[in-house]
């Protein structure tokens, strides 16, 4: 009699084990919701498929666009041009952008890439869209996205009068030095109404990068330790041109000199 119990305990935990086991397997191991982990290497860090589809980051840019330009545009009147960019590659161009800077102003604190950048938030890499006008092929947009979730992370508005690399006119410096404030303030109110930081959390630092007459302008965390946001400002046009913050403000900060 007891070794028929014990044959039926047995027996018991023997079902229990495999119905467990079958209704586990319904779910594959690798699998989180619906993206698939990529294990090239189990020793290796978790990396994750990009997110986000091609039609859905055609229309987060779109609206990224009509949202901090204030433009109300359609897909029709766009052209699209899409690139994804992985964490290891962006890695390698921040890197490279503080390696490209041979003499570093006293004036200008060093900030260090792996103390500023939480790559983790970054394991899927970023998507870069061109936006050009069909009607007009010299404005376009610049939108950078990350992968994993379509946070916007820049945001540039491209117009053929702008020019990056262009030297500043003594018009320009006039213009700066005599309506800061007011270049300050158009900045400080776009964080305000359209940021992902509360300006209490932001300080503004006072290093200002002119070039080709834009303006812009840096802000960090309060403690002053990282570099949360650069707002660009179009002198002439007296409006904002441009934004990047986390990781592509960084990005901005070593490719400005």
């Amino acid at each position: 009699m007891n070794k028929l119990i014990l044959v039926i305990i047995c027996v018991s935990f023997m079902i229990l084990a495999t119905g467990c086991q079958s209704v586990f397997n319904t779910i594959p191991k690798d699998t989180v919701m619906v993206k698939k982990i990529i294990r090239e290497n189990d020793n290796a860090e978790e990396e994750y498929e990009g997110v986000l589809s091609q039609d859905a980051v055609k229309t987060l840019s779109l609206n990224a666009v009509n949202k901090y330009f204030d433009e109300n545009l359609t897909r029709d009147e766009l052209q699209f041009e899409l690139a994804v960019i992985d964490q290891n590659k962006f890695k390698v161009m921040l890197n490279e952008a503080k390696k490209g800077l041979v003499h570093m102003p006293a004036t200008v604190p060093e900030l260090k890439v792996n103390d500023q950048i939480d790559f983790a938030s970054y394991s899927s890499g970023v998507y870069y869209t061109t936006l050009t006008k069909s009607t007009d092929p010299n404005e376009g947009y610049l939108i950078v996205l990350n992968a994993k979730d379509g946070d916007v992370i820049r945001a540039v508005r491209r117009r053929e009068t702008i020019q990056d690399d262009a030297r500043p006119t003594m018009e320009e410096d006039l213009l700066l030095k005599y309506y800061i404030k007011k270049f300050t303030t158009l900045a400080t109110e776009f964080i305000r109404d359209k940021g992902s930081y509360p300006l209490s959390e932001l300080t503004l630092n006072e290093d200002i990068t002119r070039s080709g007459g834009v303006v812009e302008f840096y802000y960090m965390s309060k403690d002053g330790d990282k570099l949360k946001y650069v707002v660009t400002v179009d002198l002439k046009r007296n409006e904002i041109v441009g934004f990047s913050k986390d990781v592509m403000a960084l990005l901005s900060y070593y490719s400005r000199l």
